[in-house]
């Protein structure tokens, strides 16, 4: 005791490394396009580059998604082909290894998580406004523990919103 010095390759060694380990691409993130979950960009493959190369046949659902009406007598479409982000150019390495085994990914958006683009006027709502907006209301489930604490154990329970009686009153 104290320790040697570090030696010049060492430090060498270990500045380069950690400026390694922080450089953007390690903790970039973008979207998947075909579950929508964000993913280090090094986990992530062109949509572009994989286009020949995998069958996006499984992700062809009907009933999943809808066409944005505008008024009530638009009629009600479907959106062809396979269901994308379209806002995501990446797929992930999950999603792309299911595709090449042509199954549908498990959090793909064709297993009716599709959402689609949210419009403008629900966009930027405040807390209230969104409260209103939802059809169902979370509560917290606690459980008490032995050490006689409370413990959030999860948002376990969902009520459904008195919708009428809040726009009526």
């Amino acid at each position: 005791f104290p320790p040697e010095p570090p030696t010049k390759t060492t430090l060498h060694r270990t500045l380069t490394g950690m400026s390694n380990a922080f450089s953007p691409q390690e903790f970039e993130e973008a979207g998947c396009a075909v579950c929508a979950e964000l993913v280090p960009l090094k986990e992530l493959t062109l949509k572009s580059d994989l286009d020949d190369k995998l069958d996006y046949s499984p992700l062809v659902v009907a009933g999943v998604t809808r066409r944005e009406r505008l008024t009530k007598d638009d009629p009600i479409a479907e959106v062809d082909g396979p269901i994308f982000d379209t806002k995501c150019v990446h797929i992930c390495v999950t999603c792309e290894s299911a595709l090449h085994r042509r199954v549908r990914p498990t959090f793909s958006l064709a297993n009716h998580l599709w959402v689609g683009e949210v419009p403008w006027q629900l966009k930027g709502l405040s807390f209230a406004e969104q409260m209103l907006v939802a059809r169902i209301r979370h509560n917290r489930c606690v459980v008490r523990v032995a050490s006689g604490r409370g413990k959030l154990s999860a948002n376990a329970i969902c009520y459904g919103q008195p919708i009428t009686k809040i726009y009526d009153t």
